[in-house]
């Protein structure tokens, strides 16, 4: 069944990105605030796409962008020099992110937080680095997507994580909400999807935008409330048997 889906899924990978509909929530956020001037963080950012992408949509509309990037994959950090981009090489789950408090309008992390434990410890640096009323965007695969349902229903392991496979965490819609807006730090103010296995691109789109919460990738976008102090206070109040990083 594994081959099947891989069949079928072949050339649409590039939607699980959801890169436009990022942009799009950049632009509205840009003409929203009515700011001229935004500065952008990208979290693992790869080479640069949608910090590119997003910069070429505010210049079309008059909004000066200044791009910032947290990668650690070498050859990406020269692609990412070469495009005129700051870029900081950093482990986001054992440091600081080396920026000053409240300096972001739009932290983008797309396809990065599958890949990590530290969560509470990544989030808190994110409410630091964010100015009051600015956003996260933040991309993941769908552990509730149609097709890891179907898989599930077969018996098989959902293609989103898996133990030989780079993803430890597995993410849902309610899930990652309910996370999020813990304590107050943080307010999911947009959900959408991207792609939507076994249909081909065109319908893909369509379906993902009518059946987001099936769709192989979900996005949100959170707003950075007032609340003063940093997300990870949140486990002040909590015992978890693993001992996170505060």
């Amino acid at each position: 069944m594994r081959n099947i889906f891989y069949d079928l899924k072949h050339g649409t990978e590039v939607l699980n990105y959801g890169r436009d509909r990022i942009a799009d929530s950049v632009v509205q956020y840009a003409v929203k605030t009515g700011k001229k001037q935004i500065n952008i963080l990208d979290i693992g950012a790869g080479k640069g796409y949608d910090l590119i992408n997003c910069s070429r949509l505010l210049a079309e509309r008059g909004v000066d962008s200044s791009l910032y990037a947290i990668e650690g994959y070498e050859p990406n950090l020269k692609t990412l020099r070469e495009k005129a981009i700051t870029v900081e090489s950093a482990d986001i789950e054992n440091g600081s992110f080396q920026y000053q408090d409240k300096l972001f309008d739009i932290v983008i992390m797309n396809q990065c937080l599958e890949h990590t434990k530290e969560v509470f410890h990544i989030f808190a640096e994110i409410s630091r680095i964010l100015k009051p009323n600015g956003i996260c965007i933040t991309g993941v695969p769908n552990l509730a997507s149609l097709h890891n349902r179907l898989l599930l229903l077969a018996g098989r392991q959902p293609s989103s994580i898996r133990m030989y496979g780079p993803h430890v965490r597995g993410i849902t819609k309610k899930d990652f909400i309910d996370f999020a807006e813990k304590g107050g730090y943080f307010k999911c103010i947009d959900f959408f999807g991207s792609n939507f296995y076994p249909f081909p691109p065109k319908l893909s789109n369509s379906l993902s935008r009518c059946l987001p919460s099936l769709s192989v990738s979900i996005f949100f976008v959170l707003k950075r409330t007032g609340k003063n102090g940093i997300f990870s206070d949140i486990l002040d109040d909590v015992f978890f048997e693993t001992p996170y990083k505060k």
